[in-house]
């Protein structure tokens, strides 16, 4: 009889485990696999619930967010059998309009413990279950599968099923485990923070970090979790849900830490938070798409930046100082020390700039302010101040006042070196000019410097200095180049007035920048302002040729102080419209949004993303000779796509941290959302209508 029974578990052995056909629910197909062919009397096996979700289609989480219903299995056992909890996998998250969900696409593998009696006799044994899904795209529907499975039970050591072992193994090593982690959370004064720290998230890279917690009401699952890094974990602050604003707070907070591609349970109670867990920032983003300082590597994204420095140079925001250099060429170009001793004070002023922008760009994030490059043109006193000041340079171009030979020579009375504290200051004004612009290159750069020790920030914004500052340096030591130009004479008087005419173009410029950011009493006090500072320097340069021009003088001084103060204090910025518009070429767009943008993928529409802003002339220039084109407007037609404009104008949070998120520090930002992808295609910051269009179609198909 022993010897039977040994021939039936041996042949049991080559067509076990049995598996039923899987059943087709409607949107997915459900079966039961099992890690193990065999099983011991006494052992735990494994056997897992497949589902293969149709295209477009999801399940979901045991938490299921906003909405939705978690997978359950009923099982009917042999006697002495025990089923145990599905071993969740790591859930993703679901948008779905103003709502996020957490669930699962495509195909997921959940095991289930299974307890085997330690007298269970050996040979087959079926285990059934009845699964319930609640599957979902547009529409919900509740499906259902009566599933089952033979395992065979044999003495000795189990051998994995060849077809779905390794597969339910890696399910389970892939499952969120608890590891360690020590966790606590705090809930004052509305706020609510949890802090984790372990071995495991000890240098890991924690951007994206996300907690999905395993009861529904915790949070409010569509809204953003911020990342605060240590050096033993991270403290994330949590958006309450009304487990927290009901009353007393639940006792524990438990839950799955996703960082990067790995999962861990959290567990944790109302406490102080573990050492380690806070103090270096924000994590550093990701550099977007096709960025040179890719990998995270500081010298790649030092020489990112210096590329970008060397670029900026061709933008056209940087038109206007061109003229100054220009000018200033044009006065030194015979002259060896002195064109030397320009470069150099140029170059040194744009590095003190360059640096001085980084300090206060630092000081401001660490404060809690979400800004980025450019951020100073998003202050309506500011962009006014700053009209006025490039009111001032041509009023001296043109020769209303002046301050020395030319701009560039301002300060030889002080430095008596040729006009080296001019040069110096030109470069200064070049880098604020500069601001508005981003060059190819420098979107990955500042983008790493984002959560970065301020070390690392300054020494990529020196790059960027370096860079920008090298050609007008270089050619300062180029004798065979300035030796091209004529000499000194009265041709050079004449290019610099010529020359101021790009500067009124800058003021004129700032003014419609200013335009967008305030109101109608606002505009009407910087221009005000604008007319009294330049009477101001009219009489400060009657004053220069008149034999008592003290008194103008003084008038002079009164009268710019009042239109300096004029155009600080009264702009104001105007409350921003965020309803559709249309841009120039009658493109129609809608604002974005975090839930509109959600709303219009869950349609499953592709779409265009163009993070802009008013004083960005890059942005500028990409929106006349690209996205406001009939050939950008038929292809948002044929692809049924949806046109989203985030403006950067004023200031916003939302939008800071969304930019941070593609690894960027400022705009513009082009991003096309394909249909069903987990991250959108960023596009260049360069753009022409053909590579616009074809993304489009890319994405629609």
């Amino acid at each position: 009889m022993r010897a039977l029974l040994a021939a039936l578990a041996g042949l049991f052995l080559i067509v076990a485990p049995a598996r039923a056909a899987p059943v087709d629910t409607g949107h997915l197909e459900a079966e039961l696999v099992a890690r193990d062919a065999t099983v011991a009397p006494g052992s735990t096996a494994y056997v897992a619930l497949v589902q293969k979700i149709d295209k477009g289609w999801h399940t979901y989480w045991r938490n299921p967010g906003d909405s939705g219903e978690p997978t359950k299995i009923e099982w009917t056992l042999p006697a002495g059998w025990k089923a145990g909890d599905i071993v969740w996998a790591k859930p993703h998250k679901l948008p779905f309009g103003p709502l996020t969900n957490y669930g699962y696409s495509d195909e997921v593998i959940l095991p289930v413990r299974i307890e085997v009696p330690a007298g269970q006799a050996a040979g087959p044994v079926t285990l059934k279950a009845k699964a319930s899904f609640l599957v979902c795209e547009q529409i919900c529907i509740p499906e259902d599968a009566d599933l089952s499975i033979t395992l065979v039970v044999a003495e000795g050591a189990p051998k994995a099923d060849a077809r779905w072992g390794a597969k339910v193994a890696g399910a389970l090593e892939a499952a969120p485990k608890e590891v360690g982690l020590t966790a606590a959370y705090q809930w004052t004064g509305g706020k609510l923070t949890l802090a984790v720290a372990g071995a495991p998230l000890k240098g890991a890279d924690m951007a994206g970090a996300w907690f999905y917690p395993h009861t529904p009401a915790m949070i409010d699952h569509a809204k953003d979790q911020t990342i605060e890094r240590g050096p033993d974990g991270l403290t994330l602050t949590l958006p309450p849900g009304y487990a927290f604003e009901a009353g007393q707070p639940p006792a524990t907070f438990d839950g799955v830490l996703t960082v990067g591609d790995k999962a861990y349970v959290v567990t944790s109670a109302q406490g102080p938070p573990p050492a380690g867990t806070s103090g270096l920032g924000p994590p550093p983003a990701k550099a977007a798409e096709g960025g040179a300082a890719g990998g995270g590597s500081l010298g790649l994204a030092i020489l990112a930046a210096f590329l970008g420095g060397l670029i900026l140079n061709l933008m056209p925001c940087v038109f206007p100082v061109l003229s100054m250099k220009a000018a200033a060429l044009a006065g030194h170009a015979h002259d060896r020390g002195a064109t030397r001793a320009q470069g150099l004070a140029y170059g040194a002023g744009v590095v003190a700039t360059f640096l001085a922008l980084a300090g206060v760009l630092i000081a401001l994030q660490a404060a809690g302010q979400a800004v980025g490059w450019g951020f100073q043109l998003q202050s309506p006193p500011v962009v006014a101040a700053l009209s006025l000041l490039m009111l001032a340079v041509a009023l001296n171009m043109s020769g209303v006042f002046e301050l020395g030979a030319s701009l560039q020579g301002a300060g030889q009375g002080l430095a008596g070196r040729s006009g080296a504290v001019g040069a110096f200051f030109t470069g200064a004004l070049a880098v604020v000019v500069a601001s508005p612009c981003t060059a190819p290159f420098m979107g990955s750069a500042l983008g790493f410097t984002l959560g970065q020790p301020p070390l690392i920030t300054l020494a990529v914004f020196l790059g960027l200095a370096l860079g920008f500052a090298a050609p007008f340096v270089a050619l300062a030591f180029a004798p065979p180049l300035l030796r091209m130009l004529p000499k000194p004479g009265r041709w050079m008087d004449v290019l610099r007035k010529a020359l101021a005419f790009p500067m009124y173009g800058a003021v004129a410029w700032l003014v419609w920048v200013l335009s967008q950011q305030t109101d109608a009493a606002g505009m009407a006090a910087v221009l005000a302002a604008l007319v009294l500072g330049a009477f101001a320097l009219w009489l400060w340069g009657l004053s220069q040729t008149a034999e008592r021009g003290l008194v103008s003088k003084i008038v002079a001084v009164i009268l710019l102080i009042g239109a300096v103060a004029l155009s600080v204090l009264g702009p104001k910025a105007a409350a921003p419209a965020n309803s559709p518009q249309a841009s120039s070429a009658d493109l129609p767009y809608e604002a974005w949004s975090p839930e509109r943008l959600a709303a219009v993928r869950a349609e499953g529409r592709p779409v265009l993303v163009n993070f802009t802003a008013a004083w960005c002339v890059s942005c500028q220039v990409n929106e006349k000779v690209a996205l406001s084109t009939s050939e950008v407007a038929t292809a948002l037609k044929a692809t049924n796509a949806v046109y989203l404009k985030g403006d950067w104008t004023r200031r916003d949070a939302v939008i800071a941290a969304e930019l941070a998120r593609h690894g960027r520090a400022g705009v513009p930002l082009y991003l096309v959302y394909a249909p069903g992808a987990d991250q959108p295609r960023v596009l260049p910051q360069l753009l022409t209508p053909g590579l616009v269009a074809q993304a489009l179609e890319t994405a629609a198909k």
